[in-house]
């Protein structure tokens, strides 16, 4: 996952690698993003969310998302339970 023009590489929530998701159907994948992992004032600010389903994907997808501050990005990685995917508080 990527953020902005400038493709801001987002790094691991987490360490474990859980079981293969398979997309077929109306199946469902989340993960959970967060943009500003830091506590400070700094960050850049970009407009988009760059998603792709690895980092081989030839088919990533831009989402527009507003303007948003950006600054050590974290990500999780895929679950089939949305709550799963939120683990930051």
């Amino acid at each position: 996952m990527a953020f902005g023009s400038d493709g801001t590489q987002a790094g691991p929530a987490e360490q474990a690698v859980g079981e293969q998701i398979k997309l077929s159907g109306s199946t469902a994948a989340y993960a959970g993003v967060n943009p500003k992992s830091t506590n400070g004032d700094g960050g850049k600010e970009l407009d988009s969310i760059i998603v792709g389903v690895g980092d081989d994907d030839p088919n990533p997808v831009s989402l527009p998302v507003g303007t948003i501050t950006v600054e050590d990005p974290i990500v999780t990685n895929w679950h089939t339970d949305a709550a799963d995917a939120v683990p930051f508080s």
